[in-house]
This record gives structure tokens, sequence and C-alpha cells, in this order.
């Protein structure tokens, strides 16, 4: 029979193991565990130490060495031939991923830091490309080049942070081309996003992806909304297009999602149909705003912090609209401070309240 020590410990998070620490401590002052059953558990566990510090040095140290490498070249860009120039391009790319994959195994956080130089230099190398072979490529089409690059070489490394870089390329390209360029809709990230989701599942929906790859997909939608609903319908089209957003954020807020995503998902659609509920005030009558406040109150009393802001913004929204001629501006701020310590007071006792059924 192995003992204490002799039990491979789990490395948790700090913060996890103070609060599985403060929860041990509970349940031996109320006598559920003994002193030595609760030593016995703790000692399972230990704290991560270094890890995110290495990776955060290491990714440091991959970004100025990328932006050193690329400061050299581009210093002494024009006394090389284009031949030369290409080689360099191509002998960094693969030179920096090659021994990236070489050291996987045996130094997997260093690794990552030569992927990341890779890529950097895959990016700047296509615009360098187009400079030296004047290619008249679109600024906006050399970023989803770029993406579909870091990609690639983020679902082979199984890396979050590439992802999320690839996301931030994403909107960049769909961005900067409805706005800076005003060229079509952008329908190329339509065949990425549904890999990105792929991707989501296959790694397990980490957190910032999951943020970072719903917020892409909300904003695709709305360019795609502002660009084809005006050619569509003449009038109201703004009105159409934030009430579609507007049901979009419901559906996101209840959507029955992996319970592994629900959390950002919901919060994502709470903010969404706030911020657009916000705006359709100003294009329906004052009985939108009364049954949303409503609505809001519904989901304060389920225990949903958010709608207290959006309560509070649609109370500010107001104020500025109409400037409370009526009343002092110290009474406003009066008011809105007395709702949200009547809320403040209502969860407090919903949650003795919620201790004392539990105590029974």
């Amino acid at each position: 029979m192995k003992g204490v020590n002799d039990v491979i410990k789990k490395a948790v998070k700090k913060k996890d193991y103070e609060f599985l620490s403060h929860e041990m401590h509970y349940l031996e002052t109320t006598g559920v565990i003994s002193s030595e059953e609760k030593e016995k558990i703790l000692n399972t566990y230990e704290i991560k130490t270094g890890s995110n510090f290495i990776q955060t040095v290491l990714t440091i140290g991959a970004l100025l060495l990328g932006i050193g490498v690329l400061s050299f070249v581009a210093s002494n860009w024009m006394y090389f031939h284009k031949g030369i120039k290409f080689f360099l391009i191509i002998f960094g790319i693969i030179g920096f991923q090659q021994a990236g994959l070489r050291l996987e195994a045996t130094y997997p956080k260093t690794a990552r830091s030569l992927h990341y130089i890779g890529l950097l230099i895959f990016g700047a190398g296509i615009f360098l490309v187009e400079q030296m072979f004047n290619l008249s490529i679109n600024f906006n089409t050399s970023f989803l080049l770029w993406a579909l690059g870091t990609i690639l070489i983020g679902y082979y490394s199984k890396d979050v942070i590439i992802l999320l870089f690839t996301t931030l390329l994403l909107f960049i390209y769909i961005n900067g081309s409805m706005f800076l360029d005003e060229t079509a809709y952008p329908f190329a990230v339509l065949i990425f996003l549904p890999v990105l989701y792929w991707m989501l599942k296959e790694f397990r929906f980490p957190k910032r992806f999951t943020f970072s790859l719903n917020a892409l997909a909300i904003n695709t939608i709305i360019l795609l909304l502002f660009e084809f609903v005006p050619k569509i319908i003449s009038a109201y089209e703004e009105q159409i297009v934030l009430s579609i957003l507007f049901v979009l954020g419901l559906a996101l807020a209840y959507l029955p999602v992996p319970e592994q995503v629900q959390k950002i998902t919901h919060l994502q659609g709470h903010l969404l149909h706030g911020i657009t509920a916000l705006f359709l005030t100003y294009h329906y009558s004052i009985i939108f705003a009364i049954a949303y406040l409503i609505f809001l109150l519904y989901l304060v009393n389920k225990g949903s912090l958010i709608s207290i802001a959006i309560i509070c913004a649609l109370i500010l929204r107001y104020y500025i609209d109409f400037s409370f001629d009526f009343l002092p501006k110290s009474l406003v701020f009066i008011i809105a401070g007395i709702i949200l310590i009547g809320f403040g007071f209502f969860f407090e006792h919903q949650r003795k309240k919620g201790e004392t059924n539990h105590e029974e």
C-alpha cells in the first residue's frame, strides 16, 4: 500500500490550491473530516511553479529575436539580390520551424518560441515578397495568407497562443477589407470559422480561444448584416440589423452549448443583446425599454450580475438623452446608487437564504 509520500502529486495553480485549502479547513472545522484527513488530501496536490514564468520569458525572447532578425534584414534589404532575399525568407521560415519540431519532445516551451519566430518571419516574408516582385496583392489579403500559415502551425503544435494570433489576423482581414479598402465582403473568413470551431473542440475548449473565436464570429455576422441588409431592404436597415443582432444575443445567452464554453458564450450573448438594446431604444418606443427593463430585472432575480451593468447603462442612456432637467443631477446618482445597493442586498439575502437551507 502506497504512503502519502509515494503518491504522485497533482500540480495545480496557486489560486486553486488556496481554494482547496480553504474548503478543507471548512470541512475540518465542521467535523466532516479530521485534521489528518485534511493533511492527507492536501498532500496529494502541489502548486505549479515556474511554468508560466518560463513561457513568458521564452515568448518575449522569441518576439525580440524575431524583431531583431527582421530589423537586420530590413536595414540591409536593398543590398541583397532578389534570389538571396527569397532564400533568406524561406530559410528563416523552414529553419526556425524545423528547429522547433526537433526540440518539441525535450524542450517544448523553447520549441514554441522557435515556432513563434518562424511565424513572424513568415508574415514579414509575405509583405517583403510582394514588395520584391512588385505583386499587387491587396493589403488585407496578405493578413489572410498569414492567417493560413498560423492556423496550420497552430493545429500541428496544439498552441492556443498561435490560434489566438490567427483570430487577430482574421479580425484585421475582415475589418480592413470592409472599412479601409471597402472591397467586397471577405467571404474567406467563412471558411476559417468552421475550421477554427472544429479545432476549438479538438483542443477541449480553451477559454481564451473560445472568447476570441466567438468575438470573431459575432464580428463577422455584424459585418455581413450591415453589408447585405441595406441591399435587400432600402428602409429601416439599421433598425433591422440591430433587431437581428438583439435576437442573436438572446439566442447566444441561452444556446445549449457544451458545458466548457457555456459561461463564456452566454456572457457574450448577454453583452450583445445588452449593447444592441441600448441602440434600439432610439428606434423603438418607450414600451420596448420598459419591457426590456422588466426582462433584465428577471435576469437579476436569477443571479445575473451583467444585467445590473446593463440596467445602469440603460438609466444613463435616458439620463443623457433627456438631461433630467426636472431633477438635480446629484439625485440621479443617488437613485442609481440606491438601485445598486438594493441589488447587492438582494444577492446577499439570497446567498444567506441558500446557506440556511443548506444547513437545514
